[in-house]
């Protein structure tokens, strides 16, 4: 699996990128932002009290969820997960000096990597599910050429998925009906990636729990590859990268986490 780090610019609250230029959403569109810490023994995040200030943004008007994590694979990086009802409500927000200010300075100027995200044909609720303890989360960081992908950007239809022909609670035993959920968001800006001009797509994935996945990867088949002898069940774990790999993927990085959140206002995305 390719490791090259993503090489996100730092974000500047003092210059905020122009949202609304976006070639993706416009700013009245739900916008997330993903940032990353250091949260080894000495980090700062390590001696903040940084769940009170996320208490803090999460009663700013127009934010939606927050979730955080860290990431199994490398639990020495603390992820916070924002999610905003439009990208101008996250504008007003990092625009207003009296709102939340200490956790801004935290926020956006501790953290590592910073990533603004749409998502692409929104559905109301969140990006993560934090309800059930044994689910867990599997996020795909997708590198594709910065000329490819055009209408698939805007139409998630058009996008590789993991294939699953069950209910969410059907047939739980089922090597397929692992995957509970994916949700597709475009990343903006773009970075250099095995020295190729790249732009990004997330798949936020879901999964019933980590014994599911391995057997849907390992074990959950459709449609059949080879000729005589040769042919034999088709992976869809196979037929979902071979799908990335046709519209020009050049590599990804993937991690799990289990999320938790910050309690939502009501009214908000209940």
């Amino acid at each position: 699996m390719p490791i090259t780090r993503s090489q996100s610019k730092k974000f500047d609250t003092a210059n905020l990128p122009a949202v609304g230029q976006s070639t993706i959403q416009a700013t009245g569109e739900p916008m997330i932002e993903w940032l990353v810490f250091d949260y080894s023994e000495t980090a700062t995040a390590k001696r903040v009290n940084w769940k009170d200030l996320l208490n803090e943004v999460q009663a700013v008007e127009g934010c939606g969820y927050i979730n955080f994590a860290n990431p199994v694979e490398t639990p020495q990086k603390l992820w916070i997960i924002i999610q905003w009802l439009s990208g101008s409500h996250r504008d007003n927000f990092h625009r207003a000096d009296t709102i939340a200010r200490k956790a801004k300075n935290f926020l956006y100027q501790q953290s590592e990597d910073i990533y603004s995200i749409y998502q692409i044909n929104y559905l109301f609720g969140g990006m993560i599910s934090v309800n059930d303890p044994e689910r867990i989360h599997e996020i795909w960081m997708v590198y594709f050429p910065i000329e490819a992908l055009g209408a698939e950007k805007r139409n998630q239809s058009q996008l590789p998925r993991l294939k699953n022909i069950y209910e969410k609670y059907e047939k739980p035993h089922e090597p397929m009906s692992g995957i509970l959920s994916q949700k597709i968001a475009w990343l903006s800006g773009e970075v250099i990636y095995q020295g190729v001009q790249c732009q990004r797509l997330a798949w936020f994935m879901e999964w019933r729990s980590k014994e599911a996945e391995e057997l849907y990867k390992t074990k959950a088949q459709w449609d059949w590859e080879g000729e005589g002898k040769n042919r034999k069940p088709r992976l869809l774990l196979n037929t979902f990268i071979d799908g990335l790999k046709s519209l020009g993927m050049i590599g990804y990085e993937a991690w799990h986490a289990q999320f938790v959140g910050v309690q939502a206002p009501l009214g908000i995305w209940c």
